[in-house]
C-alpha cells in the first residue's frame, strides 16, 4: 500500500491529526508510540483526499441528513412513548490492516468453535460439568440455562449459528474479548448500514485501499439458514423473528430482513400446528423452516418460558425440539454469555480442541471460585466488580478510584453471594479520532464482530464489524449512554471478494413457489398504510379548500357555510358540534388552523401523518427506500408551528407540503411496488378511503338546500382538484348535472365515486381467494348504477343521486369489514394449510 501523501490531502486530514492527542495510557489506533502515523492511516490520508475542516463537516451533515432521511434509529428506553434516537456516525473509519485482521480474524473463529463444542456438551451429555472442567453453579446455576432445552438436538446439529464478540484494545495493542453475545446478537444491521454511508461519502479511499465486502458474511448467513432447515423436499421459507417496531434495534431487524429477503415477522405471526411452525398469510398458513429470532430465550414461548410475555409463539420450544423448525439461535445458548467462563475458555480450548486458545479474554476471576477470588481481592486497585448474570441488574463498580472503607464494602457484598459475581481488570480502552466540534477529538472505542455459521463446522466474520465510540464523557462506550459508531475498513492484500446476494442455482420448482409471504398483520398494516395515507390526503385537501375561502366568508352562502362545518366534523378536521360554529367564520378559521398542528387529537392533521408514518414503519422492509425516504419526510412536515397557532399562511404551507408528500408517495407506490398481494391491499385500503369521503362530500352539497348552487358545485370542483378538468370539458357555468358527472359517475376520473368502484372490482377480483360475500355483489350494482341507462337515470333525479351515495358509503363500509374478517382475522382457522 503507497503510504505518500499528496500535498492536498496533507494540507487536510494530515495537518488535523497533527494536532490530535490521545489521553496517557491508551492505545493510539491512528499513531505509533514514535507520533508517526500507523501504515493504514499513511494509506488512508493519501488515498482519501482532502479532508480539512469544512469537507469533514460537510460530511458529517451529510451523514446526519442521509440518516435522518432514511430513519436509521437506535431506540433508547427512556420512558415509556419516548421518541427514537437517530444512529449516531462518524465520518471517520476504524482502520485495520491486513496484519491485525488476520489473527483477530481467526481468534473469534476459533472461539466461536469453541463455544459451540461448549453448548452441544451442556445441553448434551454434560461430560464438562461432571469432569469439573466447568463449575455446576456456572451452568445449572445460570438463569439462562434452559433445562427444557436439556436433550434436544437441533436441526443441522448446530446450537449456535450466529454470535457477536464485543472486542477491546489495551494499552498493549492486544485486543482482548470483553463480552459475548449468543441470545440474539445484533450489530450486523447497523454495520452495514454504516457501510452504505461512509463508502458513498469516501469512494476513492474505500475504492484505493480494498477495504473487505460485507456482502459474503451475508450471503454466508443466508444460505445457513435456508439450507439449514428441515425442508423436506419444500423451498425453504425463512422469516425474521422481531419483538416489534418498539425494541431499540428494530432498525436493524427490517433492514437485514429486507437485505435477506427473508420475511418479518413477530410473534403474533407464527403458530405452531402438529410440531411444526407456520406463518399465517393473507392466503392461509404457511411452513416456516428456519428461524431468525431476534427475541431472548425468556420471551419465545409462553407455554414453557414466560407466560406474561406475548411477544412470542405458544409450542415454538416444542416444534424446535421435534427437530421440525430450525432457531437461530438454539434455545438456552444465553447461558453462554456469561463472562464468568473466560477463565475456563483455555483449558477448554486444549480438552475439546486440541488448540491453545488465540484470542485472550479480559483477565476474569469468577468470584464463585474461593481461590479467584483470593487472587482478585489481592489487586483491588485493577478490579472492576461486575454481576455475573444478566438477572443480577448491578451497575459496575471501578475499585480503583474507590477509598479503602468503600472498596472493603463493595467485596463484601461479592462475599454475601460470590457466585453471582465476577471481578474484572480494568483495561484503559483504545482511543481513535472522531469529528465533533469542528476539531478532532479523542474517544474510546470498542469493537464488536458478529460471526454465522458456515455449516460446516467453521465461522465467517464481518470484516471488522461494528466500531463503537463513547459519548462526550470519551471513556464509556455505550449506545444508550448517548454513544457513536464508526465504520469499520478491514483492508486487504489482495483482490477483494465480490458477490451479490442475488439467488443463484434456482429450480423450476423454487421459481414457481417464490410467491412472497404476505403475512395477515404486514397485509393488514399495508391496508391501513393505505387508508390512513389516503385519509391524510383527503383532510389536507378538505382544509386547503376551505381555509383559502374563509378569510372572504361571501365564498360560502349560509346553507354551503353549515354543509361544510358538517364536512370538517365528520373527517376530523374540527371538534365540537355544528352549533358551536354557527356564524362564527373566525372560530372555524382558528380551530381549524390549530388542529393543523395538535397530533394529540384525532381531528389534527399532525395526528394523520403520524398514524401514516407509524403505520408505514410497521411494514417498512416491503417498501422501496426512497418510498421510506418519503414517508420518513411526511413526518417532519407537520411540526409545531412558529409562534402561538402559526398563522393561517404557515398552515396553509403545510398543508401543500402534506399533499404535496402524499401525492409522491402514492406515485411511488403505482410505479415501484410489485403488484402482490400486499400491494392489493394497499389499494384497497387507498380506494375504500377515497370513495368514502367523495361520497361523503357529493352527499354534503347533494343535502343542502339548493344542491345546485353554483357556490357549493365550485367548492366541490376545487375540492378535488377539478375545475381544469371541468373548464375543458364544459365551456358555460357551473351546473349541477356536469359536476356530478364529473365527481360521481366518470370512470375517466381517477377521483370520482364511479372510478373508485371501478377500480375496486379489479383489486378485490385479484385478492387471495375468499367469499366476499354480499360486499362484492353490492360492490357491482353500484358500478352498474354507473353506467349507460343508470347514469342518465341518476344525473335526471336528485333522490335517487342521494340514494346512490349513500349505498356507496354502506358498501365501502361493509366491504372493509368483509375483507377485514377475512384476510386479517385469525379468530377462526379456517385457512388452508399450504
Amino acid at each position: 500500500m503507497s503510504t505518500e501523501t499528496p500535498p492536498q490531502a496533507a494540507a487536510g486530514l494530515a495537518a488535523l491529526l497533527e494536532s490530535y492527542r490521545v489521553p496517557e495510557g491508551h492505545y493510539d489506533e491512528v499513531r505509533t508510540p514514535a507520533g508517526t502515523l500507523r501504515p493504514q492511516w499513511q494509506s488512508f490520508v493519501s488515498h482519501a483526499g482532502p479532508l480539512g475542516a469544512e469537507e469533514l463537516t460537510r460530511a458529517q451533515d451529510q451523514i446526519a441528513r442521509y440518516i435522518n432521511e432514511n430513519g436509521v434509529t437506535y431506540h433508547v428506553y427512556a420512558g415509556a412513548g419516548g421518541p427514537a434516537r437517530a444512529w449516531v456516525l462518524d465520518a471517520l473509519p476504524l482502520i485495520l490492516s491486513p496484519d491485525e485482521w488476520a489473527p483477530l480474524e481467526s481468534g473469534l473463529r476459533q472461539r466461536a468453535r469453541l463455544l459451540e463444542r461448549v453448548a452441544a456438551d451442556v445441553y448434551g451429555p454434560q461430560e464438562l460439568l461432571a469432569g469439573g472442567q466447568i463449575p455446576g453453579a456456572l451452568v445449572l446455576g445460570n438463569p439462562g440455562f434452559l433445562r427444557a432445552a436439556h436433550g434436544a438436538k437441533p436441526p443441522g446439529g448446530t446450537f449456535i449459528h450466529v454470535i457477536a464478540f464485543d472486542l477491546a484494545r489495551g494499552p498493549d495493542g492486544v485486543w482482548r474479548v470483553v463480552g459475548t453475545r449468543v441470545q440474539a446478537p445484533s450489530g450486523s444491521g447497523y454495520a452495514l448500514a454504516n457501510r452504505l454511508i461512509v463508502s458513498r461519502l469516501l469512494r476513492d479511499g474505500f475504492r484505493d485501499l480494498r477495504v473487505h465486502m460485507l456482502a459474503p458474511f451475508f450471503r454466508t448467513l443466508q444460505l445457513t439458514l435456508t439450507e439449514g432447515g428441515p425442508k423436506e423436499g419444500e423451498t425453504p421459507h425463512v422469516v425474521l423473528l422481531s419483538p416489534g417496531p418498539y425494541n431499540e434495534t428494530y432498525f436493524e431487524h427490517a433492514s437485514v430482513a429486507r437485505y435477506l429477503g427473508f420475511t418479518l415477522v413477530e410473534g403474533a405471526d407464527l403458530t405452531v400446528r402438529d410440531d411444526c411452525v407456520y406463518l399465517k398469510t393473507v392466503t392461509g398458513l404457511r411452513r416456516v423452516h428456519s428461524i431468525l429470532r431476534r427475541l431472548d430465550d425468556d420471551y419465545c414461548d409462553p407455554l414453557e418460558l414466560r407466560s406474561d410475555s406475548t411477544l412470542g409463539v405458544p409450542g415454538l420450544l416444542q416444534a424446535w425440539r421435534a427437530g421440525n423448525v430450525l432457531v437461530a439461535n438454539a434455545f438456552g445458548t444465553g447461558a453462554l454469555e456469561t463472562p464468568a467462563l473466560y477463565g475456563f475458555l483455555p483449558p477448554l480450548a486444549k480438552r475439546l480442541l486440541g488448540e491453545t486458545l488465540e484470542l485472550p479474554s479480559i483477565p476474569t476471576w469468577w468470584a464463585g471460585e474461593a481461590a479467584a477470588l483470593d487472587e482478585a481481592r489481592s489487586r483491588p486497585a485493577e478490579l472492576v466488580v461486575k454481576p455475573a448474570f444478566p438477572d443480577l441488574r448491578t451497575e459496575p463498580q471501578f475499585l480503583a478510584p474507590m477509598n479503602e472503607a468503600d472498596r472493603a464494602r463493595a467485596l463484601d457484598a461479592v462475599r454475601t453471594a460470590p457466585e453471582r459475581y465476577i471481578l474484572q481488570q480494568y483495561i484503559p480502552l483504545s482511543h481513535a479520532p472522531v469529528w465533533q466540534g469542528a476539531r478532532l477529538e479523542s474517544r474510546a472505542v470498542m469493537l464488536r464482530v458478529v460471526l454465522v455459521s458456515d455449516g460446516r463446522g467453521d465461522y465467517r466474520a464481518l470484516p471488522g464489524g461494528l466500531t463503537r465510540s463513547a459519548g462526550n464523557d470519551g471513556n464509556v462506550v455505550s449506545s444508550q449512554q448517548g454513544g457513536s459508531s464508526k465504520e469499520t475498513w478491514v483492508l486487504s492484500d489482495g483482490p477483494v471478494e465480490r458477490l451479490s446476494l442475488l439467488p443463484v442455482g434456482l429450480r423450476p420448482e423454487d421459481v414457481v413457489q417464490s410467491r412472497p409471504a404476505i403475512s395477515s398483520r404486514a397485509g393488514e398494516h399495508l391496508f391501513w398504510l393505505g387508508r390512513y395515507a389516503e385519509r391524510t390526503q383527503n383532510l389536507a385537501r378538505l382544509l386547503r379548500s376551505v381555509l383559502s375561502r374563509l378569510p372572504d366568508a361571501d365564498d360560502f352562502g349560509s346553507a354551503l357555510y353549515e354543509a361544510v362545518v358538517r364536512a370538517c366534523l365528520r373527517h376530523g378536521a374540527l371538534a365540537g358540534e355544528l352549533e358551536d360554529y354557527a356564524g362564527a367564520a373566525q372560530l372555524l378559521e382558528r380551530n381549524l388552523v390549530e388542529g393543523v398542528y395538535d397530533a394529540e387529537e384525532r381531528r389534527s392533521l399532525a395526528f394523520n401523518v403520524e398514524q401514516t408514518v407509524r403505520t408505514g414503519s410497521t411494514v417498512r422492509e416491503r417498501l422501496s427506500p426512497d418510498n421510506w425516504r418519503l414517508l420518513n419526510r411526511l413526518g417532519r412536515v407537520v411540526g409545531a408551528p412558529r409562534g402561538p397557532f402559526g398563522g393561517l399562511a404557515q398552515a396553509m404551507e403545510r398543508i401543500d407540503q402534506t399533499i404535496v408528500s402524499l401525492v409522491a408517495i402514492s406515485g411511488l407506490e403505482m410505479s415501484h411496488m410489485t403488484r402482490d398481494d400486499g400491494w392489493r391491499f394497499l389499494g384497497v385500503g387507498r380506494l375504500l378511503e377515497r370513495l368514502h369521503f367523495v361520497v361523503s362530500m357529493l352527499g354534503e352539497v347533494c343535502g343542502v338546500e339548493d344542491p345546485r348552487d353554483a357556490q357549493a358545485l365550485d367548492w366541490l370542483l376545487d375540492l378535488f382538484d377539478k375545475t381544469g378538468s371541468y373548464r375543458s370539458r364544459f365551456l358555460g357555468p357551473t351546473e349541477w348535472v356536469a359536476v356530478m358527472d364529473l365527481l360521481a359517475l366518470d370512470t375517466h376520473n381517477p377521483r370520482s365515486a364511479a372510478f373508485q368502484l371501478e377500480k375496486l372490482g379489479g383489486h378485490v377480483s385479484a385478492l387471495p381467494e375468499g367469499d366476499l360475500g354480499e360486499p362484492v355483489a353490492s360492490l357491482q350494482a353500484a358500478w352498474e348504477q354507473c353506467r349507460d341507462a343508470g347514469r342518465l337515470r341518476l344525473l335526471g333525479d336528485l333522490e335517487a343521486m342521494r340514494a346512490f351515495l349513500g349505498s356507496c358509503a354502506v358498501t365501502a363500509d361493509r366491504l372493509s369489514e368483509a375483507v377485514n374478517l377475512l384476510y386479517f382475522s385469525h379468530a377462526e382457522e379456517a385457512s388452508a394449510v399450504l
